[in-house]
């Protein structure tokens, strides 16, 4: 659990959790206070006191939850996002619930979240995030969120181009098709789970929160350039699914011509066996030959006719590019 006061005035502070809530920010500091794993017993109500949060909010911040939520509460929203997915584990998204009040932000989650941890860690001095309303702190943490989206996409599409290679080279050709089902589930995996948050995103752009004097709380331009942000999110992921239809296709025409090149190596040594046993078949019949049977010979010379044929045969597949 930390918390840390962005002061446009001053140096920026990390304070510990009773100053946080002691202390109500003023119109130029911005409070941000982050929880990481189970809930302490007791701060739901601490927070729901500090901050004047309805039972609603109250009861998201006290349970897992891990469903995308959008709530407005005049003064304040409150929602629930997947945030940061693996490449290799999308179903294990940690959900970050996030709740912006006027001039602090409280966010909570159970897994650990690295974007935010690199955010706490590049914030050493002094920052512009003082000069921030919570609307447009919280839209700079959907926007990061968003781009994690964007990083499970760029590692699927690595793997999408590391098995075309694959496919050129025709190393490993028997896993292929194995792997590009997976990665097929992967991608279709991480397009549901950011479908799933279609209508939160879609509303964000609406979000109209009121400030003590009841006017119109600014960062609404910010929670809407999110929006617009999940837009390009889900047309790259998009893209990633035509990649790997693109995919299918490479290793089944790589597959089509392989199979295609055995067929025309097997097709060459039938027609170059075929005049030997046409010919072993006709010396072995029942009649009198033009060679002499009992002459050693004779054999040496059926062993050079067939070679010549074969020679032959080769030149005319060479000469018509069947080779």
């Amino acid at each position: 659990m930390r918390a840390r006061r962005f002061d446009a005035d001053r140096h920026d502070e990390v304070v510990d959790l009773d100053d946080a809530l002691a202390t109500e920010p003023s119109e130029r500091q911005l409070l941000w206070i982050d929880i990481a794993g189970p809930m302490p017993e007791g701060l739901v109500e601490r927070l729901t006191k500090a901050f004047q949060l309805d039972s609603t909010t109250a009861e998201a911040l006290d349970s897992d939850v891990e469903e995308p939520t959008l709530a407005v509460h005049g003064s304040y929203l409150h929602l629930t996002v997947a945030a940061e997915p693996q490449a290799d584990h999308i179903h294990e998204a940690p959900w970050l619930t996030a709740v912006a009040c006027p001039n602090a932000v409280i966010t909570y989650h159970v897994r650990p979240i690295s974007f935010l941890d690199n955010l706490d860690d590049q914030v050493q001095a002094d920052s512009a995030y003082g000069l921030l309303d919570s609307q447009s702190f919280l839209a700079t943490l959907l926007s990061v969120t968003v781009t994690s989206y964007l990083r499970a996409v760029d590692a699927v599409e690595d793997d999408i181009e590391r098995l075309d290679v694959s496919s050129l080279r025709g190393r490993g050709r028997f896993d292929l098709l194995a792997e590009l089902v997976r990665v097929r589930t992967r991608i279709a995996m991480l397009r549901r789970l950011l479908a799933r948050h279609r209508y939160l995103f879609a509303a964000l752009s609406g979000v109209v929160l009121e400030t003590p004097s009841g006017e119109a709380a600014p960062g609404r331009d910010a929670l809407a350039g999110v929006t617009a942000r999940y837009a390009e999110a889900m047309v790259s992921i998009e893209s990633a699914r035509d990649l790997v239809l693109g995919s299918f296709t490479v290793y089944s025409t790589m597959t089509a011509q392989r199979t295609n090149d055995t067929m025309k190596v097997l097709t060459l040594v039938t027609v170059l066996l075929l005049p030997g046993s046409m010919i072993a078949g006709l010396l072995g019949m029942n009649v009198i030959v033009p060679l002499n049977k009992d002459d050693p010979n004779s054999f040496w010379y059926v062993i050079v006719g067939v070679f010549l044929l074969a020679v032959v045969i080769m030149a005319v597949a060479r000469g018509r590019r069947w080779l």
